[in-house]
């Protein structure tokens, strides 16, 4: 993870360090949000440089954001945003810049992506405006990438072939984001009591809101598969690896590719959406058309 200007990490704390002077901030187990915080407690003055303005934002701009929401944006800044823009003075952004970043973000193979990070300098700017630091928003009547939109569906045979060559850990992973429609970042945060009273009940990352699942004949299986394993674990999540410890999205990733799928595990989510007669995303209506990539399909049994 790359730390802020200034910022150090010694003997399980990050200290802010200034002409030889080291201030505590936090204990680095209290994760990212909580060393911005503590960092612009000790940095009030206004930002002179973009890159400062990044930092104001993630200390103070993203409080009403979901965790899901926030991980990703501190990725796009710490990942793109800073490299690119993080040097220029606070007020030297200009409408060309931002136009010409997103013609090299599509030069580069990656127009939506671009677009994201458009999305999240646009908010660091409105942030800006509000505490009177920048008179404007430079992204604003900048037009977007064009994007194309996913339109890879897996087949019954694909998803069939992959689930039978797979570990029965793995098979359950699978399972149920099929049949529950669950995000990766949802279903891998599961609990143990997920399952109760003939429903799954948990709350999206990404969203902040509230769902429920009717555990069925099928769903039920796999969660009582699931359940068995980790309880033998000793663990506290439901969908567990071979050796009883929680899936990361890094072992996922890897797991499809070594199965040689030409399909990403969000394209599940699709799937459900595609084959399902009912909305088991809990999207708006108008909401799926953007996961159903076929017509109509014949569900998986």
């Amino acid at each position: 993870m790359r730390l802020p200007p200034k910022v150090h990490e010694k003997n399980g704390r990050y200290y802010y360090v200034h002409k030889n002077k080291w201030t505590g901030l936090t204990r680095t187990d209290e994760g990212i949000s909580a060393l911005y915080l503590a960092l612009h407690w000790i940095t009030t003055d206004a930002p002179a440089t973009l890159g400062q303005l990044m930092d104001h934002y993630l200390a103070r701009g993203m409080d009403d954001l979901a965790a899901a929401t926030k991980t990703s944006y501190l990725g796009m800044i710490d990942g793109r945003l800073r490299h690119a823009f993080g040097h220029m003075r606070i007020d030297s952004l200009k409408p060309a810049h931002v136009a010409q970043y997103l013609e090299t973000r599509k030069r580069e193979g990656h127009p939506a992506r671009g677009n994201r990070e458009r999305a999240v300098l646009s908010s660091i700017h409105e942030f800006g405006m509000r505490q009177g630091w920048v008179e404007a928003n430079p992204c604003r009547g900048v037009k977007r990438n064009t994007e194309r939109p996913r339109r890879r569906y897996v087949t019954d045979d694909e998803f069939l072939d992959a689930f039978n060559r797979s570990p029965e850990p793995f098979q359950d992973l699978l399972a149920l984001a099929y049949l529950t429609g669950a995000r990766q970042g949802d279903i891998r945060r599961w609990g143990l009591a997920v399952a109760s009273g003939g429903v799954i009940a948990y709350t999206e990352s990404k969203t902040g809101k509230k769902r429920e699942v009717a555990v069925s004949e099928r769903v039920g299986y796999f969660v009582e598969r699931a359940r068995r394993r980790a309880r033998a674990a000793g663990g506290d999540f439901l969908l567990v690896n071979k050796w009883g410890k929680p899936w990361t999205e890094w072992a996922i990733h890897s797991q499809l590719r070594r199965l040689g799928v030409g399909w990403r595990f969000h394209d599940l989510r699709a799937k459900a959406a595609t084959d399902s007669e009912h909305n088991v995303l809990g999207h708006r209506s108008d909401m799926l058309r953007v996961y159903r990539r076929q017509d109509r399909v014949k569900p998986v049994r």
